[in-house]
């Protein structure tokens, strides 16, 4: 517990305040969803300064819900290089304006359009959060704690939809539910006074020019000692490892500098990409500076990742075909017909299931392996939605309930923590970021997907909808279950050694 300090737990803690809005606003309309869109309520007086409700049929509302995801995608785009340019910390400051805006926007709509402005301007917001955090909890977390960091991203959003869901049990009225809107711009103000006494990453600090002091006062800030050497020299051997430049002691600096003055002719072997000011520096880049950027076409297009890609692939678009965010989405809406007076109870109990679960994975990721969690998960969520399916189509409601927590119970165990953590397993350092973005592109559109079609598919088939998914995940599973490696404790070449184009056992 020597590094687990407060002032690192405050920073953590302001850090995933990001993590809560995101999914904060994932749940925000669904159990207000029949208030917002006067389903219940009359058509409302335009005259009147806040209109009572906002009329909606399914189709629209689907758009409302899911224009979050076509905002995250932009969003997750731009973010990388800002966090990279301009830091973690000061993006996540900036963020919150987004996170403020939108809301107020929301809360204070009195037309549809209004609505989906402010829906996308929170998407943007969420975008950029869902890249950042992780990144930002990664590069501060001590390495005996770097598992539990590791979940507190998707903590953060589990619990955040919680509360969300919570606050809908008690304001989905008249005002009630411009509160449950407005209400996420407070958190955007707590998370910005909380990062303003926050450090930047270390790692960022460290990677930028004469950036060796500023790390080094961070890092003794969030350890809560002086001596951090050792750790900062964990970071060169690290980088070393994997083939990027590490840490640049002080006498590298000074023979450096010796070396300058020599003819061109003797400075063959010094690599072009060492930093020449008088200050060490931490520097994550490819040693051989000759190396081509691996970008998205060449990552897709190359041989050498077609393995990894279809792995990726798989995952990403599993993870919202499984049909999570039409649950975490419209649940309340699902569950109306067959339990009228309890669906939002119902609601609740999903996302508090969701938390525990979540809670759960962090253990057993490293216990029982990424590919037997991810299979697990698969066939279990597909049982679990044929099941909630026949309960519905029959309105068994004990049934449906407990197969919709189930439902979301095995999603949190394996396909909801892993597509992410599973990608710099599976590919060299050098790609991780491309295969990162790629991912999450391909999520957002995904999700956009599920999310905008639902309601409408829902309302011809009915709890048939969830056969799709049944299906889908079955199919996911078989095709899972020749292609997925196992990771855990593994290198990337010892990931997809003896490789075959099925999963070999070694």
């Amino acid at each position: 517990m020597g590094e687990l300090t407060f002032y690192l737990i405050a920073v953590s803690f302001a850090i995933v305040l990001g993590s809560f809005q995101f999914g904060y606003h994932i749940g925000e309309l669904n159990t207000p969803k029949s208030v917002i869109s006067c389903e219940n309520l009359p058509t409302p007086n335009d005259d009147s300064s806040l209109i009572r409700c906002i009329p909606m049929n399914e189709g629209e509302f689907g758009l409302l819900t899911s224009i979050l995801n076509l905002g995250g995608l932009i969003g997750s785009l731009l973010s990388s290089r800002v966090a990279d340019t301009k830091g973690r910390r000061w993006t996540l400051l900036c963020n919150n304006l987004f996170l403020f805006i939108g809301p107020i926007v929301m809360g204070f709509a009195n037309s549809y359009s209004a609505l989906v402005i402010g829906r996308m301007i929170v998407g943007i917001g969420c975008g950029v959060t869902s890249v950042v955090v992780p990144m930002y909890l990664a590069e501060i977390s001590p390495a005996e704690y770097r598992g539990a960091f590791g979940v507190m991203n998707q903590l953060g959003i589990v619990i955040g939809i919680l509360f969300s869901q919570i606050q809908g049990l008690y304001l989905s009225n008249v005002p009630g539910w411009r509160i449950i809107l407005l209400s996420a711009s407070a958190m955007s103000i707590i998370q910005f006074i909380f990062l303003g006494f926050s450090v930047e990453s270390p790692k960022y600090l460290a990677s930028r020019t004469e950036g060796y002091q500023s790390a080094k006062r961070a890092l003794q800030k969030l350890r809560g000692k002086t001596e951090v050497e050792e750790e900062i020299g964990g970071w060169k051997q690290i980088a070393a490892e994997e083939g990027l430049e590490g840490l640049i002691d002080n006498q590298q600096n000074e023979n450096l500098q010796q070396q300058q003055s020599l003819p061109s002719s003797s400075q063959d072997n010094i690599e072009e990409s060492i930093s020449t000011t008088p200050e060490p520096a931490v520097v994550f880049h490819a040693r051989n500076s000759n190396r081509d950027d691996i970008n998205i076409w060449k990552f897709i297009g190359s041989l050498h990742y077609r393995p990894a890609l279809k792995v990726l692939l798989l995952l990403q678009i599993t993870q919202q075909f499984s049909g999570i965010n039409a649950v975490i989405n419209y649940s309340t809406t699902i569950l109306k017909k067959i339990l009228p007076t309890s669906s939002d109870l119902i609601t609740v109990y999903i996302s508090i299931m969701n938390a525990i679960m979540t809670v759960v994975s962090a253990y057993l990721i490293d216990k029982s392996g990424r590919r037997t969690l991810l299979l697990y998960s698969m066939s279990l969520m597909s049982l679990a939605s044929a099941v909630l399916a026949f309960s519905i189509t029959y309105d068994l409601a004990l049934l449906s309930s407990l197969s919709i927590i189930g439902f979301v119970a095995t999603f949190a165990i394996g396909l909801g923590p892993i597509p992410f953590l599973i990608i710099p397993e599976i590919v060299d350092t050098h790609s991780v970021a491309t295969a990162s973005s790629l991912g999450l592109s391909i999520n957002w559109i995904c999700n956009f997907l599920v999310s905008s079609l639902f309601l409408e598919v829902r309302e011809i088939l009915g709890g048939k909808v969830f056969y799709i998914f049944a299906t889908y995940l079955f199919v996911a599973y078989i095709i899972g279950n020749r292609i997925l490696p196992e990771t855990k404790a593994k290198t990337v070449e010892e990931v997809w050694h003896d490789w075959s184009g099925k999963y070999v056992k070694t």
